[in-house]
């Protein structure tokens, strides 16, 4: 990529030391992957610990642990608006990621250190919501990556959801295996330590002055016009991903308690789903070239209302296994698609775009969390899973309902 030269020499150098390294990244996007794969390992390595540490760690009610997940959420969602903002003026996006890693280490260590409810609350949770934040800024860094060196975006968009998924897939049982063996303080110090990693990953791959190319990016202090299309995508982003978290909250229960299956069915289920989840995810850019995003989409809610609706008749393990399969290809067409979606629907403003979906994907989580506990309590794990079909149908109901994004706002985009 050639970054073109400006008349003072300060600028100038920085223009070029930008255009080596992207010329590097260029030669290796697997470095992007890669930083994307360590920080995805770092977040999912802690989260499965949050409701242990309040409830075995901290001996408090399990209420409480929504307390926690409800003020981390809202400042996640903060977060990401004001960066989202940021990347789309220019600012550049090396400096948000960092705040984010730091803040995100630091709450770890202070989660290893400090053993207190209320420090939990009102620091540590915020400290993590900022550090939620980097989720975004580096999917809106592989995007932009991709733009500016040529890349197809919606099969870059997939590569940066592997990474997630093949994070997610490690971390939680990482973490997990940590705890059983030498507590959470031993936990927590050494996630902190991995993310002492992920920093010094992100200092050597992110170009320091990297920022959007956008001409029409927002311009500082310009108002953020309002977009109904890129909030209506967002719509069916929300009541699929809050699908998922309703299933996947109720499933360890919901096998062995209700369904009579083996404690480890649960695992061996979550095993088969993500295998097929990440092949599902590399193939969907073949599926977006024929069919388009929004149909896609349509076809990802339509399976997950159908797998909803089978698990809610299973009685065997092999059932399970059998209906896992399903449940990876639904969700691998919406992991590999819904982010490109949201994403043309703003397509100038890449930033704003990118964090419009992360906070729906966080918003549905919570909203699918409470909901579980609170619908199992009324009546039983098995309804919770009739929850998540209706879930589905909404999504698949709203995009069938919906237009598609305008051609002429797509950005155009060789295959490489």
């Amino acid at each position: 990529m050639r970054e073109d030269g400006l008349s003072e020499n300060g600028v100038t150098s920085t223009a070029a030391r930008t255009g080596a390294v992207i010329g590097v990244l260029d030669r290796f996007p697997v470095l992007v992957l890669g930083l994307l794969l360590v920080g995805a390992f770092c977040a999912s390595s802690a989260a499965p610990l949050a409701g242990l540490y309040v409830v075995e760690g901290l001996g408090q009610p399990p209420w409480k642990i929504s307390m926690v997940a409800v003020v981390q959420v809202c400042v996640t969602l903060l977060v990401n608006r004001g960066f989202g903002r940021a990347i789309d003026r220019g600012f550049p996006v090396k400096i948000l990621l960092i705040t984010s890693i730091l803040c995100f280490a630091l709450g770890m260590f202070i989660l290893g250190a400090i053993r207190n409810y209320w420090v939990y609350l009102c620091l540590v949770s915020i400290l993590l919501g900022i550090g939620a934040g980097a989720l975004s800024v580096m999917y809106s860094f592989g995007r932009l990556f991709a733009e500016q060196t040529g890349r197809d975006v919606v099969k870059f968009n997939g590569f940066l959801r592997i990474q997630t998924s093949l994070g997610w897939m490690v971390g939680p049982a990482a973490s997990l295996s940590l705890y059983g063996a030498f507590g959470f303080a031993a936990t927590y110090f050494t996630i902190s330590g991995l993310a002492a990693v992920w920093f010094v990953v992100c200092l050597l791959i992110v170009p320091s002055a990297f920022k959007t190319h956008h001409p029409n990016s927002l311009k500082s202090g310009a108002k953020v016009p309002f977009n109904f299309g890129l909030l209506q995508a967002c719509v069916p982003v929300f009541f699929i991903a809050a699908a998922n978290v309703v299933f996947v909250s109720a499933m360890p229960l919901y096998f062995s308690t209700e369904l009579g299956l083996v404690a480890s069915s649960a695992g061996f289920a979550l095993s088969v789903k993500c295998l097929v989840e990440v092949v599902v995810i590399y193939f969907c850019a073949k599926l977006i070239r024929k069919v388009g995003e929004r149909k896609g989409m349509l076809i990802s809610a339509v399976l997950g209302a159908i797998f909803f609706g089978l698990i809610h008749e299973a009685g065997t393990l092999v059932d399970v296994l059998v209906l896992a399969v399903l449940d990876g290809a639904y969700y691998g067409i919406f992991a590999g698609i819904s982010m490109t979606f949201v994403q043309n629907f703003a397509k100038d403003q890449p930033g704003i775009a990118t964090g419009y979906y992360v906070s729906t994907l966080f918003v549905g989580g919570l909203l699918g969390n409470l909901l579980t506990g609170v619908v199992a309590s009324a009546y039983d794990f098995r309804t919770t899973v009739l929850m998540a079909c209706l879930f589905a149908a909404i999504g698949a109901v709203i995009l069938l309902i919906s237009r598609d994004v305008d051609p002429d706002a797509k950005t155009a985009a060789s295959s490489r």
